[in-house]
């Protein structure tokens, strides 16, 4: 990596300041545990202020025109430009994943996470409200209007894994419909929420927001969520840390999305090339750790031993190197908690009798090779539980009942990928699966800006992107004029 340190500070109310405590924490690179820079350590005290001042941004934004605030994501976009290479190493960076993948997520060109800006300001030109029929009456001198209004305070929080398209996943969206954002990065992947309010700070948003909040969730996570000054949670992260922010929220909005064990079905008449590919992009892409990638692979009885043939040799082509190395494939995991849950789930199917076909063998550092586990079964962890890093486990079904069946046999329904060539496989299976998406000869990693993206049970409330996100960050207020009664 590079010899450059970054000495970060938080924004809270368009001031760039150190915590309250004057304590700082090191960030590191997973590829080989050097130090990025420092944050500060932030308190509830730090917090409580980035509340009081985001809910003073809310009012300045507020009385901004939607043209004024469209205006500004233009303009941030177009300042991001100028940070394209620094927003897409740090990506890198802080998160571990190869660096074409992270240019693909934190480009501010060509990214993903940055479009969320263009869409955001497009979109809300249509986000209106409705006008109303009565029904409830023999009356035609009624008039009821719904119209949308902005919530007030919105807080993300990020895991590690997109720390780039996670806070830009809530924030030019909450902007655009006029709510203030406080962003709580993980720990381990702070930077580019950083960058991010930088870029919005000298687009000209009103001061206070735009908030960012570095430290331990027991402390300012707990404080946003729980303040009765937030109204609106947004967060992307494990399943404990979901039901924890929901506790301490209570009665406001949530928009969750869980990191789940989403399953790829390949069926007897599946295009097995393409299901191949689809399988090691949703592996082993962003090293296996994204909310959405795959981790359960599930193949009819008469494909299974072409496919495996063919993932088994695809898999062992692709480089397991340092991140920054121009022809990464796969990194290493973010961190050592997160590979001490890889090899204990690991070490639980190899008691229970998983056939490993690849990998598997003691990591170097947090590198862990891409291991596939074939004659997987339904009581291992690695089929329970959403096992992060670049594993894949293979189970075997007779008929597509089976499939759905062992598709829906765990708590979580967040993405499902389906291989099939027919018709009424691909309905049956769209139709019968309790997931928040069905990808038909796609992989489970995949998503569409315009396109509601959430789950399921355990893996989220509520859907994300486009318009579906404007609707989760506003509230719907009902107006009521009886025109019959005014004086005449």
């Amino acid at each position: 990596m590079s010899d450059k340190v970054y000495q970060k500070k938080v924004f809270i109310g368009g001031e760039w300041v150190e915590s309250e405590s004057g304590e700082r924490f090191e960030v590191k690179y997973p590829g080989d545990g050097s130090v990025i820079g420092t944050v500060p350590a932030c308190t509830r005290k730090d917090a409580q202020k980035a509340i009081d001042a985001a809910i003073e941004g809310q009012k300045a934004l507020a009385k901004l025109s939607l043209v004024k605030r469209i205006e500004l994501l233009h303009k941030a976009t177009e300042l991001a430009k100028k940070r394209d290479e620094e927003s897409s190493r740090l990506t890198c960076l802080e998160s571990g994943k190869p660096i074409q993948q992270a240019i693909w997520e934190g480009s501010t060109i060509d990214g993903y996470s940055w479009s969320n800006f263009h869409v955001a300001a497009a979109n809300i030109k249509s986000h209106r409200g409705k006008t109303l029929p009565n029904v409830t009456e023999d009356s035609n001198s009624k008039r009821l209007i719904h119209i949308y209004e902005p919530v007030g305070v919105v807080v993300n929080i990020s895991t590690f894994s997109y720390p780039s398209e996670m806070p830009n996943c809530t924030i030019p969206y909450a902007l655009a419909v006029g709510n203030s954002v406080i962003v709580k990065p993980s720990c381990g992947s702070p930077f580019s929420s950083i960058i991010i309010a930088e870029v919005l700070e000298e687009a000209g948003f009103p001061p206070g927001s735009i908030n960012v909040l570095t430290g331990a969730g027991e402390e300012v996570g707990v404080e946003l969520c729980s303040n009765p000054g937030t109204q609106a949670i947004g967060l992307f992260g494990q399943e404990p840390t979901g039901e924890e922010v929901a506790k301490n929220a209570a009665m406001k909005k949530l928009l969750f999305a869980i990191v789940s064990n989403n399953p790829l079905i390949v069926m007897d008449d599946a295009n097995i090339e393409a299901a191949v590919e689809a399988a090691v992009g949703g592996c082993y892409a962003h090293n296996g750790q994204s909310p959405i990638s795959t981790r359960r692979i599930l193949l009819h009885k008469d494909v299974h031993q072409d496919f495996v043939s063919r993932f088994v040799e695809r898999t062992q082509t692709l480089n397991l190197t340092d991140p920054l190395d121009e022809k990464a494939d796969v990194g290493p995991v973010h961190n050592s908690k997160v590979l001490e849950v890889a090899l204990a789930h690991l070490e639980d199917a190899r008691q229970k009798g998983g056939k490993f076909l690849t990998g598997g063998n003691n990591p170097n550092g947090l590198y862990l090779e891409p291991t596939i586990i074939d004659e997987a079964t339904g009581d291992m962890l690695i089929t329970q539980e959403p096992t992060p890093g670049p594993i894949a486990p293979i189970m075997t079904f007779d008929s597509i009942d089976q499939a759905v069946e062992l598709a829906n046999s765990t708590r979580f329904g967040f993405q499902i990928g389906a291989f099939t060539s027919g018709l009424a496989n691909a309905y049956h299976l769209a139709e019968n699966i309790q997931a928040g998406s069905v990808y038909i000869n796609e992989a489970t990693n995949c998503w569409d800006e315009m396109a509601p993206f959430g789950g399921v049970k355990k893996s989220g409330i509520g859907r994300m992107l486009s318009d579906w996100t404007f609707d989760e960050m506003s509230q719907i207020k009902m107006i009521l004029f009886d025109l019959g009664k005014v004086k005449q």
